[in-house]
Order: C-alpha cells, then structure tokens, then sequence
C-alpha cells in the first residue's frame, strides 16, 4: 500500500474518533426554525471547521470552486431530505446504515483514487450532517425555517473558507514579490 493511501486512511480513522467530541449538540434547543438552524453551525467545532476548510479546499480548485460549493450544499439537502424520511418513518436506521456506509465508502476511495478522496470525504460529511440534522432537530421547530436556516449558515462558513484561501494566497503572493 502507498504512503499516501495510509496517510489517508489514518486521518479518516482520526476524524472519525474525534468527531463525536465536538459537543455541538448540547441539548439546548429553541423552537424558532431558521435562527436555529442558522445557529446550529456555530455551535460546535465540527460544524464550523468542516465547512470552512470545505471553502478553504475548495477555492483551492480555482475555476470549480463556485461547483464545489453547491455540491457540497446539494449532498447536505439531500442528506437532510433522508433526515426528514428518517423522521416520518421510524423505523428507518439512517443512521446506522450510514455510519458504515460513508466511512467504508471514504476509505475505499483514498486507497483506489486518493485524488478523489477531498470531494468523498466532504461529500460524505456533507450528507451525513444533512441526515444528522434533521434527526437532531428541535420537534418543535419548523423543518423548512430550520433547513433554510441551516443551509444559509453552512454556505456562508464555506465562503469564509474561500476568503480564508484568498486572504493567504494574497499574502504569500505579497512576499513573494517584495
């Protein structure tokens, strides 16, 4: 196996043991939908990071960043659209089935196509976080107010992510030059 795909299959494994430390789910929850979901990406590390390094990764690919984007917001839609599914139907396991699902799918890709595994692994939390919260919603709270709200948050922490690239490019271009 290359160094490379080992690389990729620790971080992975990392990620996947860190994750539930992120403590964005504290319990506390209003009622009011889109300030909910508006809020809900702030409220812990893996729900802000992810999606501003998703920015960050993304403005790396220049001319595709704008699609990069929107695909990670479509599969996160999608994502909380299985969410909703998993709501009206109990006895639907989302969670359970993509929890290994999504893991096995990341790895499988950083060993066969390591240049794919950036659009796998932020796909994949992309989706994962949509079922997730839509599972974790407040009941009492609008799934339309809180979806709109959550999208909206999310889509701005990924443009804080492409700024964040531009910010240092600009910067490394500056003392490169001087």
């Amino acid at each position: 196996m290359q160094p490379r795909a080992i690389q990729v299959i620790v971080v992975t494994f990392i990620t996947l043991l860190i994750a539930p430390f992120a403590q964005a789910h504290t319990g506390m929850h209003g009622t009011s939908g889109l300030a909910d979901g508006f809020m809900h990406p702030v409220t812990g590390l893996d729900h802000l990071l992810v999606p501003v390094v998703a920015g960050f990764w993304a403005a790396k690919s220049g001319r595709h960043c704008l699609q990069c984007i929107m695909l990670f917001l479509l599969l996160m839609l999608a994502g909380m659209l299985l969410g909703v599914a998993g709501l009206v139907f109990q006895q639907l396991e989302v969670t359970t089935i993509l929890a290994f699902v999504l893991p096995a799918l990341v790895i499988a890709v950083a060993i066969a196509r390591h240049d794919l595994f950036a659009y796998v692994f932020f796909g994949s939390f992309a989706f994962y976080h949509g079922v997730a919260h839509m599972l974790g919603m407040p009941s009492a709270a609008p799934v339309t107010g809180y979806a709109a709200g959550l999208l909206l948050s999310t889509g701005l922490l990924l443009a804080l992510g492409i700024i964040l690239r531009q910010i240092i490019m600009a910067h490394q271009h500056h003392h490169i030059t001087h």
